[in-house]
């Protein structure tokens, strides 16, 4: 699960992961790469939805979708406070 003040936020970062995963295809990207970020973005949907609080662990395969596949946006938005 994610906790409860983050869980907009979360989906708002989700989405901002299969929007990259998208322009990463129009891109043309290597089609490797965008599994890699599809796998992830499988993974932080299987975390939303887990019994125990893994915010930390959404917000750590963030970071590395960021840094991997320029996907800094979806980390902003999770990182809000709004």
């Amino acid at each position: 699960m994610i906790t409860p003040n983050k869980l907009a936020n979360a989906l708002h970062a989700l989405q901002d992961v299969i929007i990259r995963g998208r322009t990463m295809a129009y891109e043309k990207a290597d089609h490797v790469q965008i599994a890699d970020l599809l796998d992830t973005a499988e993974y932080l949907a299987g975390l939303m939805y887990d019994k125990e609080d893994m915010t930390t662990a959404f917000r750590e395969n963030l970071v590395t979708l960021a840094k991997k596949h320029k996907c800094h946006v979806a980390l902003d938005n999770f990182d809000r406070t709004d």
